[in-house]
């Protein structure tokens, strides 16, 4: 198996190409290029935004449709660079956890929102003109014993009394389905969320990006940021390239990939299954696959992961992920998958994304928490970043 298939265009990086480049448009791709700035440059501006992935993205948006002056920075020469652009593109509700292991309800709003949000990506995915690959196909977490079911059974009753859809399936229900194409031997119950469902991660950020600039907002890469200080209320950003961004704010969107803690991979099998092909995963905590049909591939990500950077156990890995694949869909036994990729990210058992503040004076905003599943949740924080800033700043929209 090699990592990331290599093709013939000499500007993009290595590391994108792979199953969501060779599925996307032209249109798609060269909306995700980002413009160079002249070296040695000293920049003023109202916002400085670190980071092109989905909520860097939208945090250009919100903060440049709101009158700000924004400039984003990625080091990078796409949007899409870090770990938006090599998602399973999966459309998944929530974070990093079942809403029923939250031990209060003041993150609540992270389930109801990411809903809305999901809702208004599929709507914008029919829109004439827009980039937006995007399809509600449902998504269900497969129990192999009892207390899987059990916690599948909580799953649905929290859901509900938030008033989100959610159901308990027997294997009759889940054969219909997947069309009758998973092995579900030893399968005893799944939850069934009829509202998640897919995207092809570039062409989302593909459109974030021309929301932002379409805005107003200026997007720079291969920008990597060398310094960042707070100097008599005023962010300075320096980059190794000698620029230098002055701004009365700062929105850091870098992501999980900074401070990465385990090694996550993916891998996609050419097949052809039904449109309307749900999302599925085990139920079994730490451990899990996530499985996505689209694209005429079938991508699988999720552990066993490795620690981050521990590239010499990749091949194990992937092995094992692939007889996951093969085991849940024997159509694919004895063929290999077509890409595999592995991102590092940080990532731990009910990771809850938020808002950090940054500086002492001058206001400041960092994304933490995302890890993995935290595209609905990234960018929702991004805007709520945004948002924040007009206000502290006093700058009618």
């Amino acid at each position: 198996m090699t990592i990331f298939n290599p093709q013939t265009e000499s500007d993009v990086p290595a590391s994108m190409k792979g199953v969501w480049f060779d599925t996307a448009s032209d249109r798609i791709i060269n909306s995700l290029r980002l413009a160079n700035l002249g070296s040695g440059s000293k920049i003023e501006t109202d916002v400085v935004v670190i980071g092109a992935g989905v909520s860097g993205l939208s945090a250009s948006h919100a903060a440049a449709d709101a009158g700000l002056g924004v400039i984003l920075v990625e080091r990078g020469p796409f949007a899409a660079s870090g770990a938006s652009g090599k998602n399973a593109g999966i459309v998944c509700m929530g974070a990093n956890m079942h809403l029923s292991e939250l031990s209060d309800d003041s993150y609540n709003w992270l389930w109801t929102e990411t809903t809305a949000l999901a809702m208004d990506l599929y709507e914008r995915s029919l829109a004439s003109g827009s980039f937006v690959s995007a399809r509600m196909v449902g998504s269900l977490s497969l129990a192999l014993n009892s207390d899987d079911s059990e916690s599948l059974h909580k799953e649905v009753e929290a859901r509900k009394a938030l008033g989100l859809p959610a159901d308990l399936l027997g294997v009759d229900e889940i054969r219909k389905k997947t069309f009758n194409r998973l092995a579900l031997e030893g399968v005893q119950s799944a939850l069934w969320l009829p509202q998640e469902g897919r995207c092809h991660p570039w062409s989302l950020c593909a459109q974030l990006a021309e929301e932002a600039r379409t805005a107003g907002a200026k997007l720079y890469g291969n920008a990597t940021v060398s310094n960042i200080q707070e100097i008599n209320g005023t962010w300075l950003v320096r980059l190794e390239d000698g620029t230098e961004i002055s701004a009365k704010a700062l929105i850091r969107c870098v992501g999980p990939t900074v401070h990465p803690n385990e090694r996550i991979y993916a891998l996609a099998f050419a097949i052809d299954l039904p449109e309307m092909f749900p999302i599925f995963q085990d139920a079994a905590p730490f451990t899990y696959y996530d499985f996505r049909a689209s694209d005429g591939h079938v991508v699988c990500t999720g552990g066993p992961y490795a620690k981050a950077g521990q590239q010499d156990v990749d091949k194990d890995h992937l092995k094992e992920m692939a007889k996951r694949v093969q085991a849940w869909l024997p159509e694919l036994a004895g063929k290999e998958p077509k890409y595999t990729w592995a991102v590092d990210l940080k990532v731990a058992p009910k990771m809850v994304p938020h808002l950090e503040k940054l500086g002492q004076v001058a206001p400041g905003s960092s994304i933490e928490g995302l890890g993995a599943l935290g595209v609905l949740p990234g960018i929702l924080l991004g805007r709520k970043a945004a948002l924040n800033l007009v206000s502290t700043l006093r700058i009618d929209k």
